[in-house]
């Protein structure tokens, strides 16, 4: 009975193919095209492991994010049909079981996916080690995502928190920035980052590296059956009762829009809080060294940390704004529909809800062009404000495209590829004075071309 529930909750995810594929496709891209840049940015920043061994640790993070999505999304997703399973008399035991089979199931896929795209593009030195501490890595996430999804049951929010968690565990981890700070080594993945990259440090006492790394993958492991079993058990849920023209009916769909997104406080503070911490990091962490900036047919020589600065504004309103964009509109479909079987036309509906969508790249943007200011002033303010704004609301936009057309989850691990792809690789100057070819056709190039100029010549 177990095994054909795990079967059964595996068929439900693979309904969209394309979950499968990008569960494959997204490591393999991020392992692939970050490795190596990732690897040589660690360096400058100062972190403990070597290039070798950060691009493989690169196979962890890539691993630990889609599982921890997909820890979230199978609480989220199957929360009442358990409960209904659990309500006509399945074994709460027999549920729980087949749903952490297939969590685990998804989790080694992403694991797969990762150590197969760091196979091909470095080979993989010390096999055991790499393949147990990937594995440790999207265990200690899956936990992380059941829980998350326990606790949130908002899609923007759940997502976001996981985000948060994730940046801060990568940035703040000893790979990328050392592990000297006391507070990092209560980061999730702190000891499965030392057991990868070999660094005896002495941070667990005598339970060594790989003792407190097996402690984490089996408390996250304990906190996902936990979790699973909780939102599992039936309950009686309450039953509660329940202008004409185009401008006063768009006026109304943003107002009950911003409404429904009132009622939900974690979305606003996440919103703001994920840029003010990550471009505050960028600056914390990069040195101040110089380096060539390339714009036009001119060469500047300007401060790496306030090129990494610069650079992490369009970074992070593209995921944000994205988040955002892909989640308004899927979590309204339903409604959306009802509105206009009521007379709404689907032009006003659409209006309302990309007004809600602007609303969160304005605010997005605005908290990150804020952070950005306390360290940095670019040439043109303007210039800089405005690439800005575009490139969040591009990906705003696509967010909004990527829903209805792969998904939650298909759109998710898109909107979390892409940017990274676009704007953290392609289109980074710390990683080469010039843009590659292929960078040139991807979405967000204009604008961060236009963002540079306006942060460091101003014409």
């Amino acid at each position: 009975m177990t095994s054909t529930l795990t079967r059964r909750y595996l068929a439900e995810y693979a309904r969209r193919p394309l979950n499968l594929v990008l569960l494959l496709v997204v490591p393999a891209v991020f392992v692939a095209l970050s490795a190596g840049v990732v690897a040589d940015f660690a360096e400058l920043l100062g972190g403990d492991a070597g290039g070798a061994a950060l691009e493989a640790v690169t196979a962890g993070w890539a691993a630990a994010f889609l599982a921890g999505m997909a820890g979230f999304f199978h609480v989220g997703s199957s929360r009442g049909a358990d409960r209904r399973l659990a309500l006509a008399g399945m074994s709460t035991r027999r549920i729980l079981a087949g749903r952490l089979a297939s969590g685990l199931a998804l989790a080694l896929v992403a694991a797969s996916g990762a150590l197969g795209a760091l196979a091909l593009r470095t080979g993989i030195g010390d096999v055991p080690r790499t393949v147990g501490a990937t594995a440790m890595f999207s265990v200690v996430y899956l936990g992380i995502g059941a829980a998350v999804g326990a606790v949130i049951r908002d899609e923007v929010n759940g997502s976001l928190a996981i985000l948060f968690v994730w940046i801060l565990d990568v940035f703040l981890g000893p790979a990328m920035a050392g592990g000297d700070v006391l507070v990092t080594r209560l980061f999730p993945t702190h000891f499965v980052t030392l057991v990868m990259t070999d660094a005896a440090t002495g941070h667990a006492g005598p339970l060594r590296d790989l003792g407190a790394a097996l402690i984490w993958t089996t408390g996250a492991l304990a906190l996902a059956t936990a979790t699973f079993a909780a939102t599992t058990r039936p309950r009686r849920d309450r039953i509660r009762a329940g202008g004409h023209g185009t401008f006063a009916r768009v006026a109304a769909g943003l107002r009950h829009g911003f409404r429904e997104y009132r009622r939900s406080p974690v979305l606003w503070v996440l919103l703001v809080a994920v840029p003010v911490v990550l471009i505050t990091l960028s600056f914390a962490v990069t040195p101040d060294t110089p380096t060539p900036l390339e714009s036009g047919s001119v060469t500047r020589i300007v401060s790496m940390a306030e090129l990494h600065g610069a650079i992490m504004v369009p970074i992070t309103v593209g995921f944000l704004a994205g988040l955002a964009g892909l989640f308004v509109v899927l979590g309204s479909a339903q409604a959306d529909r009802r509105l206009v079987l009521a007379g709404f036309r689907p032009v006003e509906v659409l209006a309302a809800r990309l007004g809600i969508v602007a609303f969160a790249a304005l605010l997005t943007t605005t908290a990150s062009l804020a952070v950005t200011a306390v360290d940095f002033r670019p040439r043109a303010w303007l210039t800089f404000i405005g690439a800005s704004l575009l490139v969040a609301l591009t990906y705003g936009m696509l967010g909004v495209l990527a829903g209805p057309a792969v998904g939650r989850l298909g759109g998710l691990f898109l909107m979390f590829l892409v940017p990274m792809v676009d704007v953290g690789i392609a289109q980074n100057a710390m990683f080469g004075p010039t843009v590659p070819n292929w960078g040139r056709f991807l979405p967000a190039h204009g604008a961060v071309q236009v963002l540079l100029d306006g942060a460091f010549s101003g014409g």
